[in-house]
């Protein structure tokens, strides 16, 4: 009878030690497991090349890439790309097949942990390590998205090349981006918003309030992803994902309080360790972290806004219509099946060209200015052996002559630079805000 007696007391929590329920000491095992699996690879889709070049993304990428074949291939017969682009998306095949490894190898762990701490009456102190692990991850992604609306970064405006390319050419993320570019206000409060959240989320006894507003916020992200497109599908959800399981430990006490307008009782603080001063040392820790993550996302949003915002001079700045192409000493007519007759060339980056030929589908190049402005060469941002160079001669005002070379074979083009206050062509930069409509917009015709 002894020893059954002093198994039953190990068993048995402590005084005054809550007991969680089965079904939530294996729901936090599950949710435990799965961040730690999530956020080991990167987190899913954000490798960059620069992060493979460590050891760390090394030997991560070289473990991940050899489950992930393996299991596309031989348990779910896929026949596609299996490929990881590292071009920041998270929404790759690889990337789809990467999080069912995760799911299932969280559930595999829960398991194991399951049967070998069945014991343990609840897990408070480790569901806060876990919970400030979240709210990091949460905060720096709502930091560093908000600082880049906050600055032109993420939406720098309305491409001077989106002026001439018909609406039916852009993809939904393109559509996205011009809408949400041309309004600087819109995109400013939208970042806003988004820092808003993460800064709430800094301050411990801030974060339900924060992972509220950053729970309203990436619903919005979400569903404008889903809806256009844009490839931050996975990012989005499981970062919504995280605000929800933020906001849990607080369901009853909110329920209580806007639904059945009841008092709600203050929330029972857990500490991360029995002493004092390593408590402290955490807070500590914390707000070093929230200010160097603030820091950082502001000035590589601040770096990147300048880049986006740097222009070519004007004296070539614009869009420049072609007015007489000449293709190895033959006028080229404008017809809309030629390919290689040019329509319009844009000049606006100091490092891109755009050139829209009769066919409406614009071709972009990396190009180069020498000779004082005088002469440019350029070639295709995929194939960098085509290249192109000419000499430029300003003819009159707004008035431009390219004469130079394709591939080895002679081209002409005589160019007019197009009015952009134009109201008859440019009616999405010129309309501008009005309080007062007669008619509705959409209908205001020039």
């Amino acid at each position: 009878m002894i020893p059954q007696l002093q198994r039953e007391a190990a068993a048995a929590p402590v005084a005054g030690e809550p007991r969680w329920s089965l079904a939530e000491r294996i729901g936090f095992r599950f949710v435990f497991s799965y961040f730690v699996f999530y956020i080991a690879p990167g987190p899913v889709g954000s490798l960059t090349e620069g992060e493979r070049a460590t050891s760390y993304g090394a030997v991560w990428s070289a473990m991940w890439h050899g489950i992930v074949l393996w299991v596309g291939r031989n348990i779910l017969g896929l026949k596609g790309d299996l490929r990881e682009v590292a071009n920041g998306s998270g929404d790759q095949l690889y990337d789809y097949v990467l999080l069912l490894c995760i799911l299932v190898m969280a559930l595999i762990a829960t398991v194991m942990w399951s049967w070998l701490d069945r014991k343990r009456p609840n897990y408070r102190q480790l569901f806060q390590w876990l919970r400030l692990s979240m709210r990091f991850l949460l905060w720096s992604a709502m930091i560093t998205y908000g600082a880049c609306k906050l600055f032109p970064m993420q939406f720098a405006g309305v491409p001077l090349a989106r002026l001439v390319d018909p609406v039916g050419h852009l993809t939904p993320m393109g559509l996205l981006w011009t809408f949400m570019g041309y309004s600087r206000a819109y995109s400013f409060f939208a970042g806003c918003a988004e820092v808003l959240g993460g800064l709430l989320l800094m301050v411990p006894r801030f974060t339900t309030l924060g992972a509220l507003v950053s729970l309203g916020v990436l619903s919005n992200v979400l569903m404008l992803n889903l809806c256009y497109d844009v490839d931050r599908k996975i990012l989005t959800i499981h970062l919504l994902l995280i605000a929800i399981f933020l906001v849990l430990p607080d369901t009853k006490r909110l329920t209580s309080l806007f639904l059945f307008n009841r008092t709600a009782e203050p929330a029972d603080p857990v500490s991360f360790f029995e002493d004092k001063q390593l408590n402290q040392a955490v807070f500590g820790f914390q707000y070093l972290c929230a200010a160097i993550s603030l820091f950082f996302a502001l000035q590589f949003a601040h770096q990147l806004a300048a880049k986006n915002l740097a222009h070519i001079g004007r004296p070539l700045q614009g869009i420049w219509t072609v007015e007489k192409f000449v293709w190895e000493d033959t006028t080229q007519p404008s017809l809309l099946s030629d390919q290689e007759r040019w329509r319009n060339v844009i000049f606006e980056k100091p490092d891109l060209l755009t050139i829209q030929p009769i066919d409406g589908q614009l071709q972009r190049y990396s190009f180069k200015l020498a000779n004082g402005g005088r002469s440019i060469s350029f070639s295709k941002l995929r194939d960098p052996e085509w290249n192109a160079t000419f000499t430029l001669q300003t003819q009159e005002k707004d008035r431009l002559l390219m004469v130079g070379e394709v591939q080895g074979r002679a081209v002409s083009a005589t160019l007019h630079r197009l009015d952009l206050s134009d109201w008859s062509r440019f009616l999405l930069i010129n309309r501008g805000f009005h309080w007062v409509n007669q008619v509705t917009p959409w209908l205001v015709v020039p």
